[in-house]
């Protein structure tokens, strides 16, 4: 197992033990099997931890109703072979006590059993790192009042692109991410891809392809708005999309086909941040 590969299951299992506690829920999934060969004992382990989040309400369902502090950013309307399907991006406003509320949840048995089930986790992945209390505090530090977003506009001044990722979560759990790149001056669209995720907590689950004969993007309008937005609207279309390398559940080697619209308003830019001289 790389280092990458560990860091990255660290996160996703920190990641989801906040949510857990947050929410004062912890679901629990039968444990991997013992002789899985390592990659197989990471996927049980990631569908493990995303389907304890899953069970206590951590992760959004597609047209389920909002919760509080969420609403809908824009949709992509998309057939990905299970015919024309509404994938919902969604923008999500951290409650300004959230700070308090994990407090209180950590001094309870929900939250102290999620720490010992995100630990349980670590040690499955043999990364002989633990997580506490103070770990979860530092995680929430400064994030009350703050709102993210599942789609966006993201500036990146050094190559002078912008990079619009459009992702939204159909009512079956599929997730689907679009990604767009654009010269900043004259917004010509430079690139695009297309990641198609039949269950959400199927982390390493998903067919992936890039622009030229795999992907193609017609972009119908992209514009920026008076107070920094930008507006995007357009079609797509793509074929033989393989699956990861590491994909060990899905149903074919290759997504056939996929196609769409998409239509934003208000996608939010954010700045790539400047590293080195003149950062």
């Amino acid at each position: 197992m790389s280092r990458f590969e560990i860091r990255v299951q660290f996160q996703n299992a920190l990641g989801l033990a906040v949510l857990a506690v947050a929410l004062a829920g912890c679901g629990r999934a039968d444990d991997a099997p013992a002789n899985a060969d390592t990659g197989s004992s990471m996927q049980a382990i990631v569908d493990e931890a995303a389907q304890d989040a899953s069970d206590a309400g951590a992760l959004p369902e597609g047209d389920a109703p909002l919760k509080e502090g969420q609403s809908v950013q824009g949709t992509i309307q998309a057939d990905v072979g299970n015919g024309m399907q509404a994938f919902r991006s969604l923008s999500t406003k951290v409650a300004d006590d959230i700070e308090q509320q994990v407090e209180e949840k950590m001094g309870g048995k929900a939250g102290q059993d999620a720490i010992a089930d995100a630990n349980k986790k670590l040690e499955k992945l043999g990364t002989g790192t633990r997580v506490d209390s103070d770990d979860v505090r530092n995680m929430m530090k400064g994030m009350g009042g703050k709102t993210f977003h599942d789609s966006q506009v993201m500036h990146v001044d050094i190559i002078k692109s912008l990079q619009v990722t459009l992702k939204g979560t159909a009512g079956d759990g599929g997730n689907l991410d679009l990604g767009v790149t654009f010269d900043d001056k004259t917004l010509a669209m430079t690139g695009s891809s297309l990641n198609y995720r039949p269950k959400a907590n199927a982390m390493f689950d998903f067919y992936e392809g890039k622009g030229g004969e795999q992907v193609t993007v017609t972009i119908d309008r992209f514009e920026r708005n008076a107070d920094g937005t930008y507006a995007i609207a357009g079609s797509f279309s793509a074929k033989d999309l393989p699956a990861s390398s590491m994909a060990k559940k899905l149903p074919s080697a290759t997504l056939a086909s996929a196609s769409g619209t998409f239509s934003f308003d208000a996608l939010p830019l954010k700045e790539m941040p400047k590293f080195g001289k003149g950062a």
